[in-house]
């Protein structure tokens, strides 16, 4: 995702691109205040029931029609875990709890996230139903994996399909 920045968002000045802290950034000149663009985090769960592997459909671009892990954006104030949680309940209406901590995946597909905290979960009540960007929901045995999209839901499942997910 490229960043823009025209303006202050102090002082609604506009912006010059400046040399800044070994980085050109936007900075205005009004105020003296420097542009830093944060990262965008974003987590996905790894669920495993009866030897199969949740998945949801996505219904929105990116990977529209493709199938993935439950994931989404991490909020401001939120923690990763707790936002694991949610997300996995706004697109599947399963609560769970999270147990570990599977891996933290750099951005290296077309995905929206700049960095991925992906964490094994145990479904604990509910009955799976495509919710919020899902347009589908299912369990999916290693044999049986649809087309997937994005590198950590690619990896992690691969990996388990190999037997080298330590959940």
């Amino acid at each position: 995702m490229t960043r823009i920045a025209n303006y202050c968002a102090v002082c609604a000045g506009s912006l010059v691109n400046r040399r800044i802290s070994g980085r050109i950034r936007p900075h205005c000149p009004n105020c003296d205040r420097t542009v830093y663009f944060d990262p965008k985090v974003a987590v996905v769960v790894f669920i495993e029931c009866d030897d199969r592997v949740l998945l949801i459909q996505r219904a929105v671009e990116p990977g529209k029609g493709k199938w993935a892990l439950p994931a989404g954006f991490v909020d401001h104030d939120e923690a990763p875990e707790v936002a694991a949680v949610r997300e996995t309940l706004e697109e599947t209406a399963l609560q769970i709890r999270i147990d570990k901590l599977l891996a933290v995946f750099p951005k290296r597909d077309r995905g929206l996230a700049d960095i991925i905290i992906a964490y094994s979960g145990v479904a604990l009540a509910g009955e799976p139903q495509a919710g919020d960007d899902a347009a589908a929901v299912g369990w999916f045995s290693r044999g049986n994996l649809p087309a997937l999209v994005f590198y950590p839901s690619i990896t992690l499942t691969t990996l388990w399909t190999k037997g080298e997910l330590d959940l």
